[in-house]
């Protein structure tokens, strides 16, 4: 019976014991500070909630706290109160307290890191698992070509290491409704991209201790030569009617990325011109078509189109104040003369089939015919005794007054 109540006194006094202990260590814990350490940075595992005066401590690294994992003991009576273990390295040490600092962190410097120490309530230990964080590198932006027409499929990719989150963005306005960005938003995808794309665009990578952006990638979407037009000084024509003497100016331009190169023929023949401006001090010689190429080195798109100059001289050359004939006047003229010419064909063709048919009379009672029926051919109603007059115009005093 004695023996019993030993044993239940021994079993109360360990169970206050341990009560003591748990009390003890219950409010233990360890923070790394900062809480965010990185490469290159100190970090303390800073050791809270001892309770009681502290006579010792030891710290490892390692699942477990055998005696090959021990970085360092540390008892604050003795001199000097540190002792190096197996797993010692020159950057840790132990502090007063009961926390390690670890210096010039390193990668390999993470992992789990345990704490046991004693105080006259008792012994207590207690675990961390330290994470060393690397800074975000500088982002770069690269693209799939270099070369980027429009309608091409593109693909910007933000290269960087250790980010956590990337953001793309675009300086002269909202990134296009179009794109796609793949599920860790390390590329941005054009499935056919548009003139409009074109701009300033950048990324930016972050993590829990650092964020930066990535220098301006500037997009260039080629297209063109599109909608070409050559414009004189009153806008769009396609025929310039001009006096010798004077000076013509035409101005090619077309829709294109890069701006096109220009280049100009006269009939088809090489002007070795490659402006978009081209002036002309008009002769005669002047006449003719001019025809502007535009071309793109980079689509490898060339479109040309052609305009007429028609030069002429004045009426009077030697007397400047006497009219000029205009365009409509001119070509009035030719047709008034085509019509003429017309007539007077018509005309004797006419009179040419009525002679030729009287004259194949060659039976009387056939020319018998022709008489009783008023068909004399002597007779001045027979059109080929018709006289002809026509009446001079002066065409030219017409259309000046």
């Amino acid at each position: 019976m004695f023996c019993n109540g030993e044993k239940i006194r021994r079993i109360y006094a360990l169970t206050a014991l341990l009560s003591v202990w748990m009390q003890a260590v219950s409010a233990l814990s360890i923070q790394p500070i900062p809480q965010y350490p990185a490469v290159g940075q100190s970090v303390t595992l800073s050791v809270t909630g001892i309770n009681g005066n502290l006579r010792s401590f030891s710290w490892y690294k390692g699942p477990n706290s055998n005696a090959e994992y021990q970085i360092l003991s540390y008892i604050p009576a003795l001199n000097p109160p540190q002792t190096n273990g197996k797993q010692y390295f020159s950057r840790a040490s132990g502090l007063p307290n009961g926390s390690l600092l670890i210096s010039d962190l390193v990668i390999t410097d993470r992992g789990i890191y345990t704490v046991i120490g004693q105080t006259d309530r008792g012994i207590w230990q207690e675990s961390v698992n330290l994470t060393v964080y690397i800074p975000v590198t500088k982002p770069v932006i690269r693209a799939n070509s270099s070369l980027v027409n429009e309608n091409d499929t593109v693909t910007l990719t933000c290269e960087m290491e250790n980010a956590e989150r990337i953001v793309w963005g675009r300086s002269n306005g909202r990134l296009p409704s179009d794109i796609t960005l793949s599920n860790d938003n390390r590329t941005l995808t054009f499935s056919s991209i548009k003139r409009s794309d074109s701009g300033d665009y950048y990324c930016e990578a972050e993590n829990v201790i650092n964020k930066i952006k990535s220098d301006i990638y500037t997009l260039k979407v080629n297209y063109g030569p599109e909608n070409l037009i050559i414009t004189g000084p009153n806008g769009i024509e396609s025929l310039f009617n001009l006096t010798v003497g004077t000076s013509l100016s035409l101005r090619c331009s077309a829709a294109s990325f890069p701006p096109p190169t220009y280049h100009w023929k006269h009939n088809e023949i090489d002007l070795r011109k490659y402006d978009s401006i081209l002036t002309l001090d008009l002769s005669l010689k002047e006449n003719g078509s001019y025809t502007c190429t535009a071309s793109n080195s980079k689509t490898n798109i060339t479109v040309a189109t052609s305009v007429v100059v028609i030069v002429y001289e004045s009426y009077d050359s030697g007397n400047e104040d006497a009219p000029l004939l205009s365009g409509g006047a001119i070509a009035g003229i030719i047709i008034g003369i085509l019509a003429f010419v017309a007539g007077v064909l018509g005309v004797a063709c006419y009179v040419f089939q009525k002679k030729h048919k009287i004259n194949n009379i060659n039976e009387p009672h056939e020319y018998e015919n022709v008489k009783k029926n008023g068909m004399n051919p002597a007779s001045s109603e027979d059109p080929s005794y018709m006289t002809l007059q026509f009446k001079h115009q002066d065409t030219y005093g017409e259309l000046r007054g």
